[in-house]
Parts: structure tokens; C-alpha cells; sequence
């Protein structure tokens, strides 16, 4: 069985109560991220994935939730942080591993991601909890 941890960015601009969300090639909505590499942490491969996928950088504030999938042939665990944008993020830039990256409001994100029973407006003002890694590999 394949067993794959993917991570997803919960990202909210306050300012104007919208979050950050990719189409993906599948057209399907979502948080931008995916699968942390063998060589990465859970919070380098996110701000690396939100880089690269939207051109916004951002910080990590919070671990949110996980969502675990199994079947038999894959095992997904998908760790979804709070994180926030850095620096000028109005115009956010899809690169081609997505079809479109955008800021939608949160009613019209709430009625476009798949997040099963978790409402957005509960994601924004949870706190979450803290997320720490201890890195026991020598840093090259």
C-alpha cells in the first residue's frame, strides 16, 4: 500500500474575507499544496507548494485539522495549517501544475470546496494548535 502525507494551506486575507483557493487540473476547488517530499518537513513542502502554485509566500500560524483517506491500494493523510500571506499577495500567479489560482469570498468558496462537513467561517476563527517539528537530520 502507497502511504503519502499531502499538506494544504488554509490561507485567509482578512482585509477583504477571502481565502485563497486553486482549481486544480481535475476542476475541482481546493487549498494549495500537496506531497511533502522525503527531504522536507510538513511546513517547508507547504510553503514551497504555495509558492510555486500561486506565487504567494506565506507563514505558517496553525496546525487546523487532518483528513485521512484509505483504500486498498494508497493511504492519504492531508494536513491542512492556517497559514498567512506575506508581502504583496493581491494577485495571486498560477503556475501549470494548477488551472486557475484566485481569492473567493467565503460563501462562494464554502459552496466550492469539497471540506465535507467543516463551514470556512469555522476555519477562520479557530485557533488551531501549534505545530513543531524537532529536525534530527544535520542541515547540509
Amino acid at each position: 500500500m502507497k502511504r503519502t502525507i499531502q499538506v494544504e494551506g488554509f490561507i485567509y486575507n482578512e482585509k477583504k474575507d477571502e481565502i485563497l483557493a486553486v482549481r486544480r487540473r481535475d476542476l475541482s476547488w481546493g487549498f494549495p499544496g500537496g506531497a511533502v517530499e522525503k527531504d522536507q518537513t510538513m511546513e517547508e513542502a507547504l510553503i514551497q507548494k504555495v509558492k510555486q502554485q500561486t506565487n504567494v509566500e506565506i507563514s505558517i500560524d496553525s496546525l487546523l485539522f487532518c483528513r485521512e483517506r484509505r483504500t486498498e491500494w494508497e493511504h492519504v493523510c492531508t494536513i491542512v495549517f492556517k497559514a498567512t500571506a506575506i508581502g504583496d499577495f493581491d494577485r495571486p500567479i498560477n503556475d501549470e501544475s494548477v488551472f486557475r489560482v484566485k481569492w473567493l469570498s467565503i460563501p462562494t468558496a464554502d459552496g466550492l470546496l469539497a471540506l465535507e462537513k467543516t463551514p470556512l467561517n469555522k476555519l477562520i476563527f479557530d485557533k488551531g494548535v501549534l505545530y513543531d517539528h524537532l529536525n534530527e537530520f544535520p542541515v547540509s
